[in-house]
């Protein structure tokens, strides 16, 4: 398994057989007490365009684009946590700026590698300063998914694999915000 950033899904999906894994699960809110912070999410190129491909030993290949709707989950998830501002600059500056990155992917695919059924694996870096850049946390979050047996095909598989993955790590981010000590202690700075 291998995992590229690829600026264009529809071509890489061209290049062999296999097809395109989309995903359209939209991420609901998570059901917590939102910190009583703001922050800015600032989003890198390599989160907004990534693709994951999947290739397998027989030239079959699947492509998975990544980038938008792990946007939607943390627009979900950092949007019930904090009070998010805009990043156009108007009004006072955020309390966070927060960085998202996806370090890692790995999707499994039945009968290419060794598991039984469609999963995905995906690992988020997060970093967070405060407004003035200065580092205050950084959290690795992981997520893991799995798929259906049967029904719907081996696309409509992997795109669940990959969305519970997402999922996964939304509940992880959430609580892991809620704990966090330098967070916390930023808090209590202001009280």
């Amino acid at each position: 398994m291998r995992s590229v950033t690829v600026l264009g899904a529809v071509a890489v999906a061209l290049a062999g057989c296999g097809g395109t894994v989309n995903l359209s699960a939209n991420f609901p809110a998570p059901m917590t007490k939102r910190l009583p912070l703001t922050a800015q999410v600032q989003y890198p190129e390599s989160l907004r365009e990534f693709s994951h491909v999947e290739e397998a030993l027989d030239t079959t290949r699947w492509t998975i684009a990544l980038g938008r709707p792990s946007m939607r989950m943390l627009d979900s998830v950092l949007g019930s946590c904090l009070t998010l501002v805009p990043a156009s600059g108007a009004g006072p500056a955020p309390d966070l700026i927060i960085e998202p990155e996806i370090i890692r992917f790995e999707l499994g695919v039945p009968g290419r590698s060794k598991v039984d059924i469609p999963a995905a694996w995906v690992e988020f870096d997060i970093r967070i300063t405060g407004a003035d850049g200065a580092p205050l946390t950084r959290l690795r979050i992981p997520g893991y998914g799995e798929g259906s047996h049967g029904g719907g095909g081996l696309g409509r598989n992997l795109s669940e694999a990959a969305e519970y993955a997402l999922r996964d790590a939304g509940a992880t981010l959430t609580q892991e915000l809620g704990q966090d000590t330098a967070i916390l202690a930023l808090i209590g700075s202001r009280t």
